[in-house]
């Protein structure tokens, strides 16, 4: 198990220096991505504020509207980084995509609903047959809890800070490549 996580962050990694090394931003791309990216980790942040991993359903924030909106932001990253590096990052752009869609959240989507669904049962059953993945709904879950983002549960249970710097890092990296 470990061994293949290994494997995947090394492929995450080597595709991510990869997007750096062949970008040839321009200003349109790095306005357009960089909206995109900033939109992505926002989602991510809002997120992380309400998530109590493993102790709840969440339901606050945005997921009263969906489901996986971790997954949304990375989605968002995903697309922000490669129109940020310009008509080299376009073209890697839809093998990301697939990635993404046969690859990754299929993965993430079969082992997390099994694990949610033993931890939390009908509860969780109910709140996922309402809300979808990726796209939000436009009317809250009903039964969705009213609690403000938190600082705590954004910095020290989730951790996102981190996620934050490797996000600012490729951001940069791709900026200074516009020479």
């Amino acid at each position: 198990m470990k061994k293949r996580y290994l494997k995947k962050n090394v492929m995450l990694t080597v595709a991510i220096i990869v997007l750096i090394i062949i970008a040839q931003p321009e200003l349109w791309s790095l306005i357009v991505g960089g909206i995109i990216v900033i939109a992505g980790e926002l989602i991510r942040v809002w997120a992380t504020g309400h998530l109590k991993r493993n102790q709840e359903v969440t339901t606050s924030g945005p997921y009263a509207y969906l489901r996986d909106p971790l997954y949304l932001g990375r989605l968002f990253l995903l697309i922000g980084f490669c129109i940020m590096a310009g008509r080299y990052g376009l073209f890697l752009l839809p093998v990301g995509l697939c990635v993404f869609a046969y690859s990754y959240m299929p993965r993430k989507y079969k082992k997390e609903m099994a694990r949610l669904e033993r931890h939390f049962g009908g509860e969780y059953t109910q709140y996922a047959s309402y809300c979808r993945s990726l796209i939000p709904r436009l009317k809250p879950y009903a039964r969705a809890e009213n609690r403000k983002w938190s600082a705590s549960l954004f910095w020290r249970e989730n951790r996102e800070q981190y996620f934050i710097l490797i996000v600012a890092s490729i951001f940069v990296a791709i900026m200074f490549r516009a020479g």
